[in-house]
Order: structure tokens, then sequence, then C-alpha cells
């Protein structure tokens, strides 16, 4: 499989710190004070500022620092037919020892939403397309294929939701057939955001990195759930989303801790215990790794990377406001 290289040096993850205007009308539109076209203008004025920013800073790989959504995880799912939203998510629902629900059980949170399967997977229209060209009209068209534009993953509730819970036994029957549903959706998605622009897409899944935790390994085998198979599960999961990807393509994959409010994060662990399979058997173009603090670990794992294969370090932290010392990077 031929990969497609990064333009630039040197990349952000795309997720930015949301202006207070945008979090309140958020909270007015939940509240059904504003209206849904209130939100939409709220959020592209907020996109229109964050990317002139970008711009002035010479950020290359321009985000709409996903102000064209309520979580980083929303507005996929939720779109495509057979599912149905829900928020929040009740306790009987989720898996209890996922560690993002873990932490903010502990915290005295819900998790905010989750799309429960119900019905067979449709691709009735694009989930994003409308969220892309916020940021589109924002930039001139030379630019868009720089433009960096992120989704959840195809096993985000997968592992957050309790087992049988996922998906409806009326809808599937097993992992299998739902995953290759749910990859379908994602080739029709990648095939109408290229028609319509998009050449840098970055999926964002902090699933893979619990993996590197003792106590989430621990706390599925007491489920009865084999980590090992649920890992595969997952890596094939990913691999069938982003199998055809129109040529010039370039998909990218960011594994993190979590980075939720008050930099709370979810997981803890070196890659070492992933990294041969990961590397080896993920067809992604690049790996976007967090790096920026010692429960990551070391970069021995690094060695499993294929040489034609990229990944970019996640070194310089959003969860402290000091500068990073020039040398120590």
């Amino acid at each position: 499989m031929s990969v497609s290289k990064l333009p630039f040096h040197a990349d952000h993850i795309g997720s930015l710190i949301r202006p207070e205007s945008l979090s309140r009308t958020q909270q007015q539109a939940d509240a059904g004070e504003v209206s849904s076209d209130q939100l939409i203008a709220t959020q592209k004025a907020a996109i229109a500022d964050i990317v002139k920013k970008q711009q002035e800073h010479g950020v290359r790989a321009i985000s709409s620092g996903e102000f064209d959504r309520k979580y980083y995880f929303s507005g996929f799912f939720e779109r495509l037919g057979g599912f149905r939203e829900v928020e929040p998510v009740p306790w009987d629902v989720v898996r209890l020892s996922a560690p993002p629900i873990a932490a903010l059980k502990k915290a005295g949170k819900q998790y905010p939403m989750a799309a429960l399967c119900e019905g067979k997977i449709e691709y009735k229209q694009s989930p994003y397309l409308e969220n892309w060209k916020m940021l589109r009209e924002c930039v001139p068209k030379e630019q868009w294929a720089e433009c960096k534009f992120t989704m959840p993953p195809p096993c985000y509730f997968h592992l957050r939701l309790a087992s049988g819970k996922c998906y409806s036994p009326e809808a599937y029957s097993n992992d299998e057939d739902f995953f290759a549903d749910l990859a379908k959706a994602y080739r029709q998605e990648f095939k109408t955001l290229y028609d319509e622009g998009v050449r840098n897409i970055q999926i964002d899944d902090p699933t893979l990195a619990y993996f590197c935790s003792d106590e989430m390994l621990q706390s599925l085998r007491d489920e009865g759930v084999d980590p090992d198979k649920l890992f595969d599960t997952y890596l094939k999961a990913h691999n069938d989303a982003i199998a055809d990807r129109p040529e010039g393509l370039h998909v990218g994959l960011h594994v993190c801790r979590g980075n939720f409010s008050k930099s709370m994060h979810f997981s803890e662990g070196s890659y070492e215990k992933i990294a041969e399979k990961f590397f080896t058997t993920l067809n992604y173009d690049t790996f976007f790794l967090e790096y920026d603090n010692p429960r990551s670990g070391g970069f021995e794992p690094l060695r499993f990377l294929p040489k034609h294969k990229n990944v970019v370090l996640g070194v310089i932290t959003t969860k402290e406001p000091e500068l990073e010392d020039a040398q120590v990077i």
C-alpha cells in the first residue's frame, strides 16, 4: 500500500479550547433557549476566528478546533441510519470498567453522550459534510488539502458501552457484522469528504491506548472478555474502515491518554504492550502519539514502526501552561 506523506514537519492535534461564547451558546442550545441556527452561526464565527489565529501563527494543518461539534467524538455515529443518540448515558448502559467511564464516575460525572445501534447501519447522507464546509469556507481553496479534519474511531462506543449494549440483538448478532457495516459507512464518508476537497483526515482514538493499562486489561478479563481478541477486533475495524480510500487521501491515527476537562487523563502505561501489533498491523499513513509526560513511557516502542510510515511525537503538552524547554524537547 502506498503511503501519503505529511506535507509539513510540525503538526497539531486539532482540538482547541472553545471560546466562552461558543460554550455558552451550546449550553443555551441544549436548554432550548437558542435555535440550532443560532448555534451554527456561533460555531461559524468561532471557527473563522480560530482559523485566522492559526494562519497568523504559521500553522499549516489548519483545523476547526472541533468547534463544529459538541464533543470531539460526536456528529458521526448518531447521523447514520440505525443509531439512536442518548444524552447523558445511563449507568446501566456503560462499561463501568472502561477507563473514561471509571474516571468520570469517580469525578461524579456521567458519560455525556453515546450512540446506540438499534437497526442496520445505513449511510443515508454525509454526517460531516456540513462540518467540513464550515472550515473550508474560511480557507483559500489552495490550502484545503492541508487542512485537518478529525473523526472518531469505529470502536469508540464499543468499548465504552457494556457488553450487549453497543448494538441490539435485533440489529446485529455479532461484532463482525456490526463492524463490517460500520466500515462501509466510514468508506463512504471518506469518499464524500474527498470529493468535497478533504485530503487530510485524522482518526482520534484514545481507546487503543487503554490496552496499555494493566488495570483495564484485568478488568476486561474479570468480565470474561479476552483483551487480546478484543484488541485484534479493533485493529481490524480500523483497517476495514480506512480500506480502499481515495488515492492521495492522507489518514492518520491519533492515540492519546485522554485530555478531558481540567486535564483529566484516563490511562497510563508504555506503548510497549501494544506497539508491535499496533504499528505493523494498522494501515494508517501516520501515527500521532502522546509523549508529553512520563505516563506514556519511553521511545523504545517506536522500533516497531515500519520505515514507510510516519510518526508524529506529541511532546508539546496542552496540560500545563508553561512552555517546554527547547533543550529538553
